[in-house]
């Protein structure tokens, strides 16, 4: 191995080090609080070493949630290596796997899930690259497979609030687990449990979806309607004769 070589791999074990450390401290601090020299202290590295390898704090806590998504993204891919022509029953389901197991993936470091959270609960101007580049794609995705299963008659707004409804069951599991585990004690969040949320969201997702299909899914046009009092003739029954 040449001295170059040696350097080469020297700076990528100091800037790996340095993800981590600084992972664990904002995960715990907060990006507020944490310390440049508590995440270099963390390190074992220089202080001038953060300047160096990402410039600043704020971007040194722009990659690290960068690189904490995707290790998860890697791990656990969307597609979960289905094949192209998989049915979009198919891709819903390995969509819906793949969202639950990053939120319980206890293989990974514990900050990883513990600040996406706490950046969802109290955003950075980070998470702006985090939607744009990782979350918006995701999304893309989910909106392809429900417009699929419903036939391609759904508008943005339909998929839009169907995709939140999917979403929101699986890291429901997350945020509410103190809850739940008080109120169904018997219920576990093991690797079987987890596996036991996933195909529940997907046979109740997919269960609503085939209900709303062949429906008038126009929910802006109906909105718009609705506001301007231009509504469907009421029909009249008996007892409101």
């Amino acid at each position: 191995m040449s001295r170059f070589t040696a350097e080469i791999d020297q700076e990528k074990a100091t800037r790996n080090r340095l993800l981590s450390a600084a992972g664990e401290v904002f995960a715990e601090q907060g990006f507020k609080n944490a310390t440049i020299r508590e995440i270099c202290k963390k390190a074992g590295a220089n202080v001038a070493a953060i300047n160096y390898h990402f410039g600043d704090k704020k971007k040194l806590y722009a990659e690290v949630l960068r690189f904490a998504h995707a290790c998860a993204a890697e791990k656990h891919p969307a597609e979960q290596g289905l094949s192209a022509d998989a049915s979009p029953e198919e891709r819903l389901r390995a969509f819906i796997v793949a969202s639950i197991r990053r939120v319980f993936d206890e293989g990974r470091p514990a900050w990883h899930g513990k600040l996406t959270a706490q950046e969802i609960v109290e955003p950075t101007p980070a998470l702006n690259y985090l939607v744009q580049h990782e979350i918006r794609p995701r999304q893309q995705m989910l909106f392809g497979i429900i417009q699929d299963i419903l036939g391609g008659r759904a508008d943005e707004a339909t998929l839009r609030h169907a995709s939140q409804s999917i979403i929101g069951q699986c890291v429901f599991y997350h945020h509410a687990r103190p809850m739940i585990e008080r109120v169904f004690p018997q219920q576990s969040f093991d690797a079987k449990g987890v596996e036991e949320r996933a195909e529940m969201i997907y046979q109740f997702s997919l269960a609503a979806l085939r209900g709303m299909k062949g429906k008038n899914l126009t929910t802006e046009t109906q909105s718009t309607r609705k506001k301007t009092g231009k509504m469907e003739p009421r029909r009249h029954t008996d007892a409101h004769r």
